[in-house]
């Protein structure tokens, strides 16, 4: 098994994939950016524990983290944790993808590992829609080459300025109103945030698809792509462990060069 690791800047998403990349014993712990190396090692003991995990099973591991100063603490934490030492997604890997922006040393690892995964299992051109901390909607044109995209506020970071920001509007849970014109303060929040961004990803994929001059496949992942993307009027297909997948598929990359590699030298 591969332990794929992916570390965001709420929660961090661990899943196990065999040697075919099929995906299981998924679950999400809390990004905490106090915690050591150690810590992080014991919880994830903890919870192989728990899930009757066998840290003895994994062949390697592999991280993709947006959060810099926790990248060492997980790599430490894998290493303690399953005895192997993970490949990071960063500068100077492989991705199978020409990234074709102002500077391909600054792209996000989520962005790749969602690209990488997008050309590996859908028809090309794909419009990715990640729903994080931030809403990134980027694309990967028919060539499979990355050529971009937008980032804007995400849904949580929408709803906590809108009741911090103002005197009289609650806090509320991230939720379908029963209609869009609410007759209740927190349905009226509700419906503002599902179906404003909704219809802004509605808005930012008509501009996309003019600037293709193609149709393209739509997908949605991240915490909240199930909750805002069945309310936009484009079909998008929502895939939660689209990033897991991608995740994979480089580790297989990198270890088939390493392996190409040593064989020549």
């Amino acid at each position: 098994m591969v332990l794929l690791l992916d570390c965001g800047n709420t929660h961090t998403v661990f899943g196990c994939a065999d040697s075919e990349g099929k995906l299981s014993q998924i679950f999400r712990m809390e990004t905490n950016r106090k915690k050591t190396g150690f810590e992080y090692a014991s919880d994830i003991r903890q919870i192989f524990a728990l899930l009757k995990i066998d840290p003895d099973g994994f062949c390697g591991a592999v991280i993709s983290s947006v959060v810099p100063q926790l990248t060492e603490p997980y790599r430490e934490a894998l290493r303690m944790a399953i005895g192997r030492d993970a490949l990071v997604i960063g500068p100077g890997i492989r991705t199978g993808l020409r990234i074709r922006i102002d500077d391909p040393g600054t792209i996000a690892p989520d962005l790749v590992a969602g690209a990488v995964a997008a050309k590996a299992k859908y028809p090309l051109p794909a419009i990715i829609i990640d729903m994080g901390t931030a809403t990134t909607i980027t694309v990967v044109d028919q060539n499979g080459d990355y050529i971009g995209g937008v980032i804007l506020p995400g849904v949580g970071i929408s709803m906590n300025a809108l009741a911090s920001e103002t005197s009289l509007l609650p806090s509320i849970d991230v939720a379908p109103s029963k209609k869009l014109i609410a007759t209740s303060t927190g349905d009226a929040m509700r419906s503002g945030i599902v179906y404003g961004t909704a219809g802004a990803l509605d808005g930012i994929i008509d501009r996309f698809l003019s600037e293709l001059h193609t149709e393209a496949t739509l997908l949605g992942t991240g915490g909240l792509a199930g909750v805002i993307c069945p309310y936009c009027r484009h079909k998008i297909l929502v895939d939660e462990e689209l990033l897991l997948h991608g995740l994979w598929h480089l580790f297989q990359l990198n270890e088939r060069e390493a392996h190409r590699t040593s064989r020549e030298s």
